[in-house]
């Protein structure tokens, strides 16, 4: 990974380093180092959990609203529309 890492910082500096001498703007191609170093990492993977580690839906993430934690009943909202108030619905 750190490979992956000082080999996307030379490419970056390279690029940087041909845009003043050659007289262009380097920006897409920082984008484009960005991107295969992003793919990169992500082709490597991360540490994977334990096997007895909880895991919530089979998504890729978890998802809460903060309805989720305010009680039906609660009748506290600043007007007549639910999303006005505290900012918390």
């Amino acid at each position: 990974m750190l490979k992956l890492l000082f080999g996307v910082i030379a490419l970056i500096a390279a690029a940087m380093i041909a845009g003043v001498y050659f007289h262009f703007n380097p920006v897409i191609l920082i984008f484009v180092i960005l991107g295969f170093g992003l793919y990169g990492v992500r082709r490597i993977g991360g540490p994977s959990l334990p096997a007895d580690a909880p895991v919530i839906g089979g998504g890729y993430g978890i998802y809460m609203r903060g309805k989720d934690y305010v009680p039906n009943n609660d009748t506290t909202c600043g007007g007549t529309d639910p999303r006005q108030g505290d900012g918390f619905r």
